[in-house]
């Protein structure tokens, strides 16, 4: 089990490092206007630890839905901002939408595989 959370683990950290990179262009980019982000509660999530690879990337999904959505209302409340708003869309919404979609898939791919097959192809693929 623990193999399995190593393998998982890794997966998430390449997650953890494009969301951290992403966080921080956005808060480069607001520094005219941080009001945007003012809003946004970044907070550490609620579970360190994981039994499974699927529960792993079930909050993953979790997490990048509520980043989706932080990031679609910082959208809808700067509509007078074209530049802000094609930034948004092409380089954060764009990659938002395809994290979500692989993700997304590779639960559906654990939940058919099964627990011990599904987990041991996920990390064949890392």
């Amino acid at each position: 089990l623990q193999d399995v959370c190593d393998v998982v683990s890794k997966g998430l950290d390449s997650t953890t490092l494009t969301f951290t990179k992403t966080t921080s262009c956005i808060c480069n980019f607001m520094t005219g206007d941080a009001t945007a982000l003012s809003g946004i509660d970044c907070d550490k999530s609620m579970r360190d630890s994981w039994f499974n690879g699927l529960l792993a990337m079930e909050d993953t999904l979790v997490l990048e839905r509520y980043v989706n959505e932080e990031l679609l209302k910082i959208h809808s409340g700067h509509d007078d901002d074209a530049h802000l708003s094609h930034v948004l869309e092409h380089d954060f919404l764009d990659e938002q939408v395809n994290a979500i979609k692989e993700i997304g898939d590779k639960i559906s791919q654990l939940k058919r595989a099964g627990k011990g097959l599904g987990e041991y192809l996920f990390d064949q693929k890392l």
